[in-house]
Protein backbone atom coordinates (compact mmCIF):
# COMPACT_ATOMS: atom_id res chain seq x y z
CA UNK A 1 0.00 0.00 0.00
CA UNK A 2 2.75 2.48 0.93
CA UNK A 3 4.63 1.52 -2.24
CA UNK A 4 1.53 2.30 -4.38
CA UNK A 5 1.11 5.66 -2.69
CA UNK A 6 4.80 6.46 -3.25
CA UNK A 7 4.55 5.47 -6.93
CA UNK A 8 1.38 7.55 -7.23
CA UNK A 9 3.13 10.59 -5.76
CA UNK A 10 6.11 10.16 -8.13
CA UNK A 11 3.83 9.81 -11.18
CA UNK A 12 1.71 12.80 -10.09
CA UNK A 13 4.84 14.91 -9.51
CA UNK A 14 6.18 13.98 -12.93
CA UNK A 15 2.87 14.89 -14.57
CA UNK A 16 2.81 18.26 -12.83
CA UNK A 17 6.48 19.08 -13.46
CA UNK A 18 6.75 17.87 -17.10
CA UNK A 19 4.56 20.61 -18.62
CA UNK A 20 6.41 23.27 -16.61
CA UNK A 21 9.79 21.97 -17.79
CA UNK A 22 8.57 21.76 -21.36
CA UNK A 23 7.13 25.28 -21.19
CA UNK A 24 10.38 26.70 -19.81
CA UNK A 25 12.29 25.26 -22.77
CA UNK A 26 9.66 26.48 -25.24
CA UNK A 27 9.70 29.83 -23.46
CA UNK A 28 13.32 30.48 -24.50
CA UNK A 29 13.44 33.65 -26.59
CA UNK A 30 15.43 32.48 -29.62
CA UNK A 31 16.37 36.09 -30.43
CA UNK A 32 17.34 37.31 -26.94
CA UNK A 33 20.77 38.96 -26.99
CA UNK A 34 23.27 37.80 -24.36
CA UNK A 35 26.91 38.61 -23.64
CA UNK A 36 27.87 35.28 -25.23
CA UNK A 37 25.32 34.75 -28.00
CA UNK A 38 21.69 34.78 -29.06
CA UNK A 39 18.84 32.72 -27.57
CA UNK A 40 20.10 29.17 -26.99
CA UNK A 41 23.12 29.76 -29.27
CA UNK A 42 25.75 30.64 -26.66
CA UNK A 43 29.53 30.45 -26.88
CA UNK A 44 31.07 27.54 -25.01
CA UNK A 45 27.84 25.55 -24.69
CA UNK A 46 27.70 21.88 -25.61
CA UNK A 47 26.79 21.53 -29.31
CA UNK A 48 24.33 18.66 -28.75
CA UNK A 49 22.55 20.58 -25.97
CA UNK A 50 22.23 23.71 -28.13
CA UNK A 51 21.06 21.65 -31.10
CA UNK A 52 18.35 20.05 -28.96
CA UNK A 53 17.24 23.45 -27.58
CA UNK A 54 17.23 25.04 -31.04
CA UNK A 55 14.96 22.34 -32.42
CA UNK A 56 12.63 22.62 -29.42
CA UNK A 57 12.43 26.40 -29.41
CA UNK A 58 12.91 27.48 -33.04
CA UNK A 59 10.57 24.83 -34.39
CA UNK A 60 10.30 24.38 -38.11
CA UNK A 61 13.09 26.78 -39.07
CA UNK A 62 15.82 24.89 -37.18
CA UNK A 63 18.33 22.75 -39.04
CA UNK A 64 21.76 21.30 -38.35
CA UNK A 65 24.55 19.53 -40.19
CA UNK A 66 27.99 20.05 -41.67
CA UNK A 67 28.32 23.48 -43.27
CA UNK A 68 30.23 24.58 -46.35
CA UNK A 69 33.34 25.26 -44.25
CA UNK A 70 33.34 21.70 -42.85
CA UNK A 71 32.19 22.73 -39.36
CA UNK A 72 29.08 21.45 -37.62
CA UNK A 73 26.36 24.10 -37.68
CA UNK A 74 22.96 24.78 -36.17
CA UNK A 75 20.68 27.32 -37.87
CA UNK A 76 17.30 28.93 -37.45
CA UNK A 77 15.45 32.03 -38.62
CA UNK A 78 13.82 34.81 -36.66
CA UNK A 79 13.18 38.51 -36.40
CA UNK A 80 15.55 40.92 -34.67
CA UNK A 81 14.78 44.62 -34.49
CA UNK A 82 11.90 44.11 -36.93
CA UNK A 83 14.18 42.54 -39.54
CA UNK A 84 14.35 38.99 -40.90
CA UNK A 85 17.59 37.33 -39.80
CA UNK A 86 19.27 33.96 -39.79
CA UNK A 87 21.14 32.70 -36.72
CA UNK A 88 23.93 30.15 -36.96
CA UNK A 89 26.17 28.54 -34.35
CA UNK A 90 29.32 26.72 -35.45
CA UNK A 91 31.78 24.37 -33.84
CA UNK A 92 34.92 22.50 -34.77
CA UNK A 93 34.87 20.75 -31.40
CA UNK A 94 31.76 19.85 -29.44
CA UNK A 95 31.27 23.35 -28.03
CA UNK A 96 29.87 26.44 -29.74
CA UNK A 97 32.77 28.55 -31.00
CA UNK A 98 31.03 31.19 -33.14
CA UNK A 99 27.50 32.57 -33.29
CA UNK A 100 26.57 34.59 -36.37
CA UNK A 101 23.41 36.58 -37.08
CA UNK A 102 22.89 37.60 -40.72
CA UNK A 103 20.46 40.03 -42.27
CA UNK A 104 18.20 38.15 -44.69
CA UNK A 105 16.37 41.08 -46.35
CA UNK A 106 17.14 43.58 -47.72
CA UNK A 107 20.61 42.70 -48.96
CA UNK A 108 20.89 44.99 -51.99
CA UNK A 109 22.72 48.31 -51.89
CA UNK A 110 23.68 50.62 -54.76
CA UNK A 111 26.76 51.88 -52.96
CA UNK A 112 29.04 51.26 -50.01
CA UNK A 113 27.27 54.08 -48.12
CA UNK A 114 23.88 52.39 -48.72
CA UNK A 115 25.36 49.15 -47.40
CA UNK A 116 26.53 50.97 -44.27
CA UNK A 117 23.02 52.34 -43.74
CA UNK A 118 21.68 48.76 -43.86
CA UNK A 119 24.37 47.74 -41.35
CA UNK A 120 23.52 50.57 -38.99
CA UNK A 121 19.80 49.71 -39.02
CA UNK A 122 20.62 46.02 -38.50
CA UNK A 123 22.97 46.94 -35.63
CA UNK A 124 20.35 48.89 -33.64
CA UNK A 125 19.45 46.02 -31.24
CA UNK A 126 23.16 45.37 -30.57
CA UNK A 127 23.89 49.06 -30.03
CA UNK A 128 20.89 49.34 -27.68
CA UNK A 129 22.20 46.38 -25.66
CA UNK A 130 25.98 46.99 -25.71
CA UNK A 131 26.40 50.71 -26.48
CA UNK A 132 27.94 52.65 -29.35
CA UNK A 133 30.56 51.15 -31.62
CA UNK A 134 33.89 51.41 -29.81
CA UNK A 135 36.00 50.45 -32.83
CA UNK A 136 35.38 50.83 -36.55
CA UNK A 137 37.73 49.85 -39.39
CA UNK A 138 37.70 48.96 -43.05
CA UNK A 139 39.33 46.20 -45.11
CA UNK A 140 39.52 46.54 -48.89
CA UNK A 141 39.59 43.26 -50.78
CA UNK A 142 39.71 42.64 -54.53
CA UNK A 143 35.93 42.11 -54.83
CA UNK A 144 34.56 43.78 -51.70
CA UNK A 145 34.92 46.56 -49.19
CA UNK A 146 34.36 45.35 -45.64
CA UNK A 147 33.54 47.72 -42.83
CA UNK A 148 33.78 46.19 -39.38
CA UNK A 149 32.66 47.69 -36.10
CA UNK A 150 32.70 46.41 -32.54
CA UNK A 151 30.07 46.89 -29.87
CA UNK A 152 30.61 44.95 -26.65
CA UNK A 153 31.31 41.29 -27.51
CA UNK A 154 29.89 41.60 -31.05
CA UNK A 155 31.61 42.27 -34.36
CA UNK A 156 29.20 43.84 -36.87
CA UNK A 157 30.20 43.67 -40.53
CA UNK A 158 29.02 45.24 -43.76
CA UNK A 159 30.55 43.66 -46.85
CA UNK A 160 29.74 45.51 -50.06
CA UNK A 161 30.63 43.90 -53.38
CA UNK A 162 31.88 46.38 -56.00
CA UNK A 163 30.59 44.64 -59.12
CA UNK A 164 27.03 44.25 -58.07
CA UNK A 165 24.53 45.47 -55.58
CA UNK A 166 25.13 42.78 -52.97
CA UNK A 167 25.56 43.80 -49.37
CA UNK A 168 26.29 41.12 -46.76
CA UNK A 169 25.44 42.19 -43.21
CA UNK A 170 26.27 40.13 -40.13
CA UNK A 171 27.04 40.23 -36.43
CA UNK A 172 29.30 37.66 -34.80
CA UNK A 173 30.05 36.52 -31.29
CA UNK A 174 33.35 34.69 -30.90
CA UNK A 175 35.10 36.47 -33.80
CA UNK A 176 38.68 37.17 -32.72
CA UNK A 177 38.72 40.38 -34.78
CA UNK A 178 36.24 41.81 -32.22
CA UNK A 179 39.11 41.96 -29.69
CA UNK A 180 41.06 44.34 -31.87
Amino acid sequence: MIARIAIGIVVLSACVMAPAALQSQRGVDVMALHEDGVGPMRLGRDFDEVEHLAFRTAGESASSGIGCNGLAEIRYHGTLGGQAVGVMAMTGSNHIETVEITLQQPTAARSHDDCLMLRDRFAEPFLARYGAFDANWQVNKPVSRETLARTGPVLVEARWFHRGTDCYISARYGDLRARR
